[in-house]
């Protein structure tokens, strides 16, 4: 790969990353916020769904302007709009105010979401692709690391306000590094042919490698071809795989999204200090990095959809582990470790099955549809676990009751199983040939 597409790969990291701490950041500071404000379990609840739901909405209705405006106009603005949103939550006054900010954060992060992955794509070569898509996806969890470093350090002798400053600074940082070089997405060039789009199309031609063309590459409809790839994941066999998809990919995110939203307070409400609740959500953001890492390697070994169910089945029983844990520092430190290792696992495990499953032209698509249906686990697991907090329930409790979603989720692996293996090219690759080998191949 040549320094531009390396380049490129690694700032989509950072935003990534950056995205993960804006995202995570009110589960680190949650506890402290909650003794500040005196809020109900419940109302925490609302509070830690409120940056997903946020999510949810910007990966819906401010994702698909990208192909209006471009990736990187896009992508740039969801950063403003995140520092905004940080900025104005460290100088909120009550839990109405503080869920809003949280509500704009969260949407300008879920359209990156859906843009980062896409421009990563394009600047990889085919030979690291899959590594490299699978360890953007790792940004999260390194977001959330920091998020819980940072707020260890800045909470004492600050307080929780100087940790979405410190938040709002970085992705403010990372907007002025962004603006000089965040390439533009190639097949964004392509298709919708923007001023000087051939002129921007060779000088990144020219950057990664590749001679210059004299026009630009022909392209289909796409909203034709949105409209075929839509109908075809509910006709036939098809059907059935998307219902299996959608039930795996949230259960995936009931999970992970209980687990990273909720274990710093449920470790504080288990007699732990603060420091250990926060100590507790580190470890298992490190988990889950290394889970994705560790899926990464391991999916061209082993068959991704059996991998999966094992981390499913996995994942269940370190929850349940977990609950059983909670008396002794040391032990649930280390069993967060397994917990956001297996949990992380899922939601990539899932990620990459999708592709494996659908013909070419229903890929993206089907994608898309998944994450966007499999948000309302993402949603309901923080205001689930608030609810049943406030109901009494003792956390070793919830760590059991949020196993089951894992057993449903492996099942739902196996049975994808049987209903076929889905569609691969020539070569056995479950990856289509990204803009950039296709912008070489028209050159």
């Amino acid at each position: 790969m040549s320094r531009t597409q390396v380049r490129a790969v690694v700032l989509c990291l950072v935003m990534n990353l950056i995205d993960g701490f804006d995202l995570l950041v009110t589960s680190f500071v949650g506890p402290t916020i909650t003794r500040e404000w005196h809020l109900s379990p419940s109302v925490v609840g609302v509070l830690l769904s409120g940056g997903l739901a946020g999510m949810a909405f910007g990966a819906l209705f401010l994702a698909p302007l990208a192909d209006r405006v471009g990736r990187r106009r896009l992508t740039l603005s969801c950063l403003v709009l995140a520092s905004l949103g940080m900025l104005a939550a460290s100088v909120a006054q009550d839990f109405t105010q503080l869920l809003v900010c949280r509500l704009v954060t969260g949407a300008a992060v879920g359209a990156m979401a859906a843009s980062l992955p896409v421009l990563t794509s394009e600047y990889a070569n085919n030979r690291r692709r899959g590594l490299v898509v699978a360890l953007i996806t790792t940004g999260y969890g390194l977001g959330s690391v920091i998020a819980g470093l940072a707020s260890s350090v800045l909470v004492g002798s600050f307080g929780w306000r100087s940790v979405f400053v410190f938040g709002s600074v970085a992705t403010a940082i990372l907007f002025v590094v962004g603006l000089r070089f965040l390439p533009e997405s190639m097949d964004y060039l392509v298709a919708r042919r923007p001023r000087q789009a051939l002129a921007r199309f060779n000088r990144t031609l020219v950057a990664i490698g590749h001679s210059p063309v004299d026009e630009l590459p022909a392209t289909k409809s796409a909203s034709a071809s949105r409209k075929v790839a839509l109908e075809s994941l509910f006709r036939g066999s098809n059907a059935v795989r998307t219902v299996l998809v959608w039930v795996a990919f949230t259960a995936a995110q009931l999970m992970f999204y209980f687990a990273s939203s909720w274990t710093p307070t449920l470790l504080l409400q288990a007699g732990m200090s603060n420091q250990q609740g926060i100590s507790g959500g580190v470890l298992f953001s490190l988990g889950g990095v290394t889970g994705a890492v560790v899926l990464a390697l391991l999916v061209s070994r082993i068959p991704v959809r059996r991998l999966t169910a094992v981390y499913f089945a996995v994942g269940a029983a370190a929850l349940v582990l977990f609950s059983m844990s909670l008396g002794t520092l040391a032990s649930a430190l280390v069993v967060a470790v397994l917990v956001g290792l297996f949990l992380n696992g899922t939601v990539s495990g899932i990620t990459v099955i999708v592709p494996t499953t659908y013909p070419a032209e229903a890929r993206a698509t089907a994608l898309g549809l998944a994450v966007a249906v499999s948000r309302l686990g993402a949603v309901l697991a923080p205001l689930l676990a608030g609810v049943l907090l406030e109901d009494g329930w003792a956390p070793g409790s919830m760590f059991r009751i949020f196993a089951i979603p894992g057993l449903i989720g492996a099942l739902a692996t196996i049975l994808l199983s049987r209903f076929g293996r889905g569609p691969r090219d020539a070569a056995g690759s479950v990856a289509e040939p990204g803009p950039v080998k296709s912008a070489a191949a028209e050159a």
